[in-house]
């Protein structure tokens, strides 16, 4: 992370649709719809440059990138998530795109 401005220094493919802090608010609200919606208790928040992810029993990681949101997210127990069917049917828009692309290729 950058000790001048807080901005972390981890990147991936998607880095680029999530710079600002609305694109983070919106990934994360997608992200919790598709949670939700498979009954897994975990839960995303934004914070100013990152996200955190909040397991159901409350521990909390914080993540730099998209990938790392998937990473940490099947780590956790819960069910199998299916990402681009949870989301199916929503209008697209760039941030709905990186989502299920992050999703698809997060190993």
């Amino acid at each position: 992370m950058c000790g001048a401005c807080g901005r972390t220094s981890a990147t991936d493919a998607w880095s680029g649709t999530f710079l600002t802090r609305r694109a983070r608010w919106e990934a994360a609200r997608i992200i919790n719809d598709a949670l939700s919606g498979a009954g897994h208790p975990a839960r995303v928040t934004c914070s100013a440059a990152a996200w955190v992810v909040h397991s159901g029993t409350g521990r909390s990681v914080l993540v730099d990138t998209a990938s790392g949101i998937w990473r940490v997210l099947r780590s956790l127990p819960g069910p199998r998530l299916d990402v681009a069917a949870a989301l199916s049917g929503r209008p697209p828009t760039p941030v709905l795109a990186a989502v299920i692309a992050s999703a698809e290729t997060a190993t």
